[in-house]
């Protein structure tokens, strides 16, 4: 089976617009690592139902779930439900069980008020939607895309609920900090990155008072290939030039 990837999709003019800063796309990025999921593009766009559709169609295809995040309210600009029903070429339905939920949380919110009809709109999803994770608050998820609130705590809640369902194998990842610059190993590093298909190298730079000049990131979906590729690197580097090798074991597991 493939290793899982994913993408999300940031839905909200007031993110392009710079009145609001994104934070679900960095802790997404975390997470999924964390997780065992590669993230292969996050793409923001703004309240307009054409690019929203445009940007699920294309993002869902290229990997194995794509998120959203935005959107999912009851005002004008929360586009992202019917959107995600056309980019799938599915009908609008109205999710009873998902009304009830809205029902009920607006009741323990309101001092026992009925939930605006305003509200019950966010039951209308795709056809064939399903309600995972906390039934009360419920993650909807239709074929491969995930559509998630963009309020950052609501957006980790909803994600944490399905985060099991996500997992693949874990990244191994081995930190080197080098005192030299990248003109004098790029040769080097492209030799071994060549020879190691299945290691991701890294190489990045330091312009500031960091104690290193580049820091080089070797990484696979097991240790071994990172060691052997560390072992290569490290063979091929002139006297002097590691500062510290790091090793960065998956989360729960030793180092």
């Amino acid at each position: 089976m493939p290793d899982p990837t994913a993408a999300l999709v940031v839905v909200g003019s007031e993110v392009l617009s710079a009145k609001v800063v994104d934070e679900n796309g960095p802790w997404l990025a975390r997470r999924l690592r964390e997780l065992g999921v590669g993230l292969r593009a996050i793409v923001t766009v703004p309240d307009r139902f054409d690019d929203v559709i445009e940007a699920v169609d294309r993002e869902r295809r290229r990997v194995g779930w794509l998120f959203t995040s935005g959107g999912v309210g009851p005002t004008h600009d929360d586009l992202t439900v019917p959107a995600v029903a056309r980019a799938l070429g599915r009908p609008l339905a109205r999710c009873e069980p998902l009304a009830r939920a809205i029902r009920e949380l607006h009741r323990r919110h309101h001092l026992g008020e009925e939930a605006p009809a305003a509200a019950l709109r966010m039951a209308e999803v795709p056809e064939g939607t399903e309600l995972a994770g906390d039934p009360d608050f419920p993650t909807l998820i239709c074929e491969n895309v995930v559509i998630l609130p963009g309020v950052p705590r609501f957006f980790r809640w909803q994600l944490d609920r399905i985060a099991g369902r996500l997992a693949g194998p874990p990244f191994w990842l081995a930190n080197v900090f080098l005192a030299i610059t990248e003109d004098r190993i790029a040769a080097r590093l492209d030799a071994v990155a060549r020879a190691r298909p299945e290691v991701e190298i890294g190489s990045y730079p330091r312009f500031d008072d960091a104690d290193h000049a580049v820091k080089l990131t070797v990484e696979a979906r097991a240790p071994e290939p990172v060691e052997a590729a560390l072992a290569e690197i490290l063979a091929a580097l002139p006297a002097g030039a590691v500062l510290r090798v790091e090793r960065v074991p998956p989360p729960g597991r030793g180092g």
